[in-house]
């Protein structure tokens, strides 16, 4: 049935039939089971109206009937999203009797019966594989803060799986029991390697220490594998092998220039305009793990870089050993256009800091005593961030989590700190950030 939006809002449709006889045959259509519910949908968000009807199929089976709906309104306060308790239920609209159309006709004999108006009762969908929360419980990975860890004793195990691009994976150790999950999360910056981008294989065989990673205001802990190395203590090294794996596009070792078209930070992956087009090549795909700087580097559209072309499983064409032009590697400082304002130190309140994204924000004593630079990059800055939450925004200068002094330092809100100043492509921040 066909609605219009102004039909849409807080509906409910239920179905009305006259001498519904014979439904249920052979046709092609979504035929339910006799006994079982007839659900309808409104909207792809509607709720779902449950009907009483002994079974349905799409398809005009022999003595169908004709079929008439009704738009109900609810009217009454919302017992949270996707169910609604019926407090009052108005009739907005009737659409015209038709008969049941479908693609095929059934073919046959259904025992009869009539489906009769839904109970108006609202439904929420439960998605696939939607598990409920149980209360108390504790997510998988985090321990209680005092667990005590062995971060002298080597132990040996096998790399069960590891996300190159996320920079993780999971170690299964040799002794059972060693840690509660069964399970050591490796990061890529704990493997022993001089690889570009430091990875494990699934199925090689390592070995490690144990860390002990404190989190959640110290409410909690993680446990992680440290100094990974191959067993006997051999560092990792693995780029030989996956460059012999590759197809190059044209000589293995050429060397080409261009611009960055869009870069994701977050997904770890974007694409480059060729400067000059190979073989009709006139993009390629840039992978973080590709970006020689050893850590996560955000590369900003228009950035001109360097790089190395192969072909992958997908015969998609890829970037590697990306570097700046002329083959410096590209530092976090270059690629968001740092540019630090002095040794002067300043005094600020700490307004929020996030553990997970490892991020924060200051506000200034004396914002007016800032650089001028610096005092213009946070304004247009908070105007950017009012502009797209619609709420006030303060001024003030973001830090990250390597612009601490301290790195085990944890500041929250109310800690007063003091700092130097920068600036980048974007925005005013603070580094050598300590607590005064």
């Amino acid at each position: 049935f066909w609605l219009k939006r102004s039909d849409r809002q807080r509906c409910t449709l239920s179905l009305i039939t006259d001498e519904a006889m014979g439904w249920g045959g052979r046709g092609r259509g979504a035929q339910q089971a006799k006994g079982g519910a007839a659900k309808f949908s409104a909207q792809p968000r509607a709720a779902i109206t449950k009907g009483a009807g002994k079974s349905a199929s799409k398809g005009t089976g022999k003595g169908a009937g004709r079929v008439q709906a009704q738009i109900v309104k609810t009217v009454g306060k919302s017992a949270g999203k996707g169910r609604a308790p019926v407090m009052k239920q108005q009739v907005v609209k009737t659409v015209a009797t038709r008969p049941a159309k479908g693609k095929a006709a059934g073919k046959g004999k259904g025992k009869g019966g009539t489906i009769k108006k839904a109970a108006g009762k609202v439904l929420k969908p439960v998605k696939k594989g939607a598990t409920k929360k149980v209360a108390g419980a504790a997510k998988p990975g985090f321990h209680d803060s005092g667990v005590e860890v062995d971060e002298v004793e080597r132990y040996s195990g096998e790399c069960v799986h590891f996300d190159k691009r996320r920079g993780f994976g999971f170690i299964q150790p040799d002794v059972e029991g060693l840690v509660p999950d069964g399970k050591v999360m490796v990061h890529w910056a704990e493997i022993t390697s001089s690889d570009k981008w430091p990875c494990l294989q699934k199925g090689s065989a390592v070995e490690f220490n144990l860390k002990k990673v404190v989190v959640k205001s110290g409410s909690a802990a993680i446990i992680r594998a440290a100094g990974v190395t191959l067993p006997g203590g051999e560092a990792i090294a693995l780029d030989g092998e996956l460059e012999e794996k590759r197809e190059p596009v044209g000589n293995r070792g050429d060397r080409y220039s261009g611009t960055i078209k869009f870069y994701d930070t977050k997904k770890g992956f974007g694409y480059v305009a060729l400067d000059t087009p190979v073989a009709g090549i006139e993009e390629a795909k840039v992978s973080r793990e590709e970006v020689l700087g050893g850590e996560a580097i955000p590369l900003a559209q228009g950035m001109a870089i360097e790089f190395g072309l192969y072909k992958n499983k997908q015969e998609k064409v890829c970037t590697c050993d990306v570097t700046l032009p002329g083959g410096e590697t590209i530092s976090r400082d270059v690629a968001e256009g740092r540019q630090y304002l002095g040794n002067k130190r300043y005094t600020g309140t700490v307004q929020w800091f996030s553990v997970k994204n490892g991020i924060g924000f200051i506000i200034p004593d004396h914002f007016t005593s800032l650089p001028k630079v610096a005092q213009q990059k946070s304004t247009e800055a908070a105007q950017r961030a009012a502009d797209k939450t619609q709420q006030e925004v303060f001024e003030g200068l973001m830090f990250h989590r390597r612009d601490k002094t301290d790195p085990a330092a944890r500041f929250g809100e109310g800690s007063k700190v003091s700092f130097n100043v920068f600036v980048d492509n974007r925005n005013a921040g603070a580094t050598n950030v300590t607590e005064s």
